[in-house]
């Protein structure tokens, strides 16, 4: 029976019917005990790309008690029974919306009723039938979103100058950078300003918070075949040679071959496919907002890379190889349906113009995109549940509650990235570009975050901080209301690059001047004189002409 690292004790109630589980640690000075949840749950694999290794992470995600797509099959039921006597007939099945009916593979022709029964000729079916019937249908889906970013933090330099996709950045890597990121430079400058780093942005929203590349991060899921070959991919790219990685890398508990023995992709999945976990996340979700709670339980083996660094109810904070991750549980679903409600009932309000309380087919047309931005999608026809040619706001609501539950039935994982990155590290001077000396000095300044010696630089190493927030899937518009970096952009920083100006520079009056690019040095190209007279004034070789070395000429 494998020892598990207690993360905290919390008793939750004196029912008699909620056990405890003591387990013996290793060290005795640091006693903890891990929570023995007797909630049935949902799982999926959560691969935490760490400094030193993968980090498999046992997920276990409830709902009000229930595995999260119990939860989503009963309210969905809810929502469904019209008549509010426990069972489903046909007609109400029927009201299963079409985003529904793809989330659950549920194709056209076919018919939900026969589908429970198997072609039993029964009349109707019990709730709890429909929602345990529903989980069946319903994959173990994840949205993974990466929070929006000030423009600085968000440029991914790491991933664009790393020519092997190896997901980091050796010093030969960092070195040839400025040849790599050649055709990044716009304005042919020979420096790489934020604005030519993030690729296809509109010139007008400089200011504007963005949001970061999903692939870049350091968290991916593993629930079926094809996630477990994409998963092996990038592990074998991240911690091997591209084609086998080192058995030690991936810090298997069991019992492993000798360290330096290396494995494949295939070999890898196969481990994926039962690995043994480091850590068990237990995240107990609610429907009602700050109910929700996460625990997390640390495997004796992983102990010493693993850690809690703060526990909170809602939110527990870990270091792993340094690294430091916040993980939360929010709830809130009833929320997300309120603010809904809100904003279709004041823009059914407007549209109404007749004031009759219902909208016809020609009115209808004015909520189409209020609904299609609560995250529901549906014509005259699917919203008018009865038929009769009247939308009123009671049917509104009901078909964007249902609807909402294609989106709900995904758990969504959003991440922010806090801390140092990549990019801030190399501008040395901070005017929101790198220059060729700033990609040339990168190696002595990324030293000091080379977290496993291994001369190559993962910004899971650079003081990365990651903040992992789990919930249900929310609509669009939740996403974004509220949100302060949204609704006010022009806080998040200056626009592009901050040239100090000829007065700002240092260095004799010519020196100044060839410098047209105002980044301190002179190269080559910026040189008025000889290639025999650069070669005399470039004292160190580095192709590069330096203002101390500028003052130096006789």
């Amino acid at each position: 029976m494998t020892v598990r690292i207690a993360v905290r004790l919390r008793i939750v109630s004196l029912v008699a019917t909620m056990l405890v589980m003591t387990f013996v640690p290793p060290n005795a000075n640091a006693q903890r005990k891990a929570p023995a949840s007797k909630v049935e749950s949902d799982q999926a694999t959560l691969v935490i790309m760490a400094p030193s290794g993968p980090v498999f992470a046992d997920l276990r995600i409830s709902v009000a008690k229930v595995p999260y797509r119990t939860w989503v099959g009963k309210f969905l039921a809810t929502q469904l029974d019209s008549d509010k006597n426990g069972r489903l007939n046909a007609d109400e099945l029927g009201l299963l919306t079409d985003n529904i009916r793809r989330m659950a593979n549920i194709t056209g022709s076919e018919k939900v009723l026969d589908l429970i029964t198997n072609g039993k000729p029964i009349e109707d079916v019990a709730t709890k039938d429909f929602a345990e019937w529903m989980r069946s249908r319903l994959p173990r889906a994840f949205d993974l979103i990466a929070q929006p970013q000030s423009s600085d933090d968000a440029v991914r330099l790491a991933s664009l100058i790393d020519v092997d996709l190896n997901a980091v950045v050796t010093n030969d890597e960092l070195q040839n950078a400025f040849r790599t990121l050649r055709f990044r430079d716009l304005d042919n400058d020979e420096t790489f300003s934020v604005s030519e780093l993030l690729p296809y942005r509109d010139p007008r929203s400089q200011n504007a918070a963005v949001t970061p590349d999903v692939f870049s991060l350091p968290f991916f899921h593993v629930t079926d075949d094809a996630s477990q070959s994409l998963a092996a991919d990038r592990i074998v790219k991240r911690y091997g040679d591209g084609n086998r990685v080192a058995v030690s890398m991936l810090r298997q508990i069991a019992s492993q071959p000798a360290d330096d023995q290396k494995i494949d992709s295939k070999a890898v999945k196969a481990i994926l496919a039962a690995p043994s976990f480091h850590l068990t996340m237990d995240v107990r979700l609610s429907d009602k907002a700050n109910t929700s709670d996460v625990d997390v339980a640390i495997d004796s083996a992983a102990a010493n890379f693993c850690r809690i660094s703060d526990d909170q109810f809602g939110k527990m904070s870990l270091v792993i190889d340094g690294l430091p991750i916040t993980v939360i549980a929010r709830g809130g679903g009833a929320n997300n349906r309120a603010v809904a409600r809100g904003f279709l009932g004041q823009t059914f309000t407007m549209i109404d113009g007749d004031r009759n309380q219902y909208l016809d087919e020609t009115e209808f047309g004015g909520i189409i995109a209020a609904i299609q931005q609560s995250g529901a999608k549906g014509d005259f026809s699917a919203v008018d549940g009865n038929g009769d040619k009247m939308v009123t706001r009671d049917e509104v609501f009901s078909f964007v509650d249902r609807d909402q539950t294609a989106a709900a039935s995904r758990i969504e994982v959003s991440v922010k990235q806090d801390g140092k990155t990549l990019f801030g590290l190399l501008d040395a001077n901070q005017d929101r570009r790198l220059s060729s000396r700033e990609f040339r000095s990168g190696n002595h300044v990324l030293t000091r975050y080379d977290l496993n010696n291994d001369g190559r630089f993962a910004e899971t190493e650079l003081g990365t901080e990651y903040v992992v927030t789990l919930g249900l899937g929310r609509s669009e518009l939740r996403r974004t209301s509220g949100s302060s970096q949204m609704m006010n952009p022009m806080q998040m920083g200056a626009g592009d690059a901050i040239l100090p100006g000829v007065a700002g520079l240092t260095g004799p009056e010519w020196f100044r001047r060839m410098d047209r690019n105002q980044d301190g040095d002179v190269s080559p190209r910026e040189f008025l004189g000889s290639s025999n007279q650069f070669r005399r004034i470039d004292e160190d070789q580095d192709l590069l002409i330096s203002a101390a070395e500028a003052e130096a000429v006789k």
